[in-house]
């Protein structure tokens, strides 16, 4: 009697519990990223550098040179872990578990060197126009926020923790740029754009 009461507790305060979650595109703040070819902007070498940086040095009267090196690379990532529950006794046990999760389906951008980006709008655009010059599109401009309320009954079997990840895909576009004044060069550096293409919420349950 006194073990059905312990769970019938557990299944109210579990009923009740709301956890609120952002998920968005700092892909560098995700618990892991993988990309299926080429590589990310922070992994570039001095070497790669020195290389792409030949095809950007013509001078020109004004405006941005660019060298797009990798372009629309398919990456999977886990943003983040929303629970983890372990069974460690024998029997099974039911878990209910209710959260609110605010999705956002947008860009994220990433610089080096000295290429700006303006941060002070709703949303972070490369300094200079260079958004314009890589024909980054409206919709990949825009953030849409989606919230809803979600509420899991599940069997947790013993010694077995089940985990709620959020995982998703997205498209990877890097390169390096060089902006031309009077044909004298500003703002050289590295830049990547990252979009989210698909996200969504994954149940894992794995033996301990």
């Amino acid at each position: 009697m006194k073990k059905w009461m312990i769970l019938l507790l557990i299944l109210v305060m579990c009923s009740i519990k709301k956890v609120s979650i952002r998920a968005d595109t700092d892909y560098q703040a995700f618990e892991s990223i993988e990309i299926y070819e080429g590589k990310f902007l922070k992994d570039y070498t001095k070497a790669e550098y020195k290389s792409y940086y030949k095809k950007v040095t013509k001078r020109k009267f004004t405006g941005w040179r660019i060298n797009i090196v990798h372009e629309d690379l398919k990456v999977v990532y886990k943003t983040e872990t929303i629970f983890s529950y372990y069974n460690d006794g024998t029997t099974p046990i039911k878990y209910e578990y209710k959260f609110e999760g605010s999705n956002t389906s947008s860009r994220s951008i990433t610089s080096t060197g000295e290429i700006g980006i303006n941060v002070s709008g709703p949303i972070k655009v490369f300094k200079g126009g260079l958004d314009a010059k890589l024909k980054i599109t409206s919709s990949y401009e825009t953030t849409k926020k989606e919230t809803e309320t979600f509420k899991m009954t599940m069997d947790i079997d013993p010694q077995t923790m089940a985990n709620l990840y959020i995982h998703g895909e997205g498209l990877i576009t890097n390169g390096v740029a060089c902006r031309y004044w009077f044909w004298i060069p500003f703002d050289k550096g590295g830049f990547e754009v990252f979009v989210i293409t698909t996200q969504y919420y994954r149940m894992e349950k794995v033996k301990i």
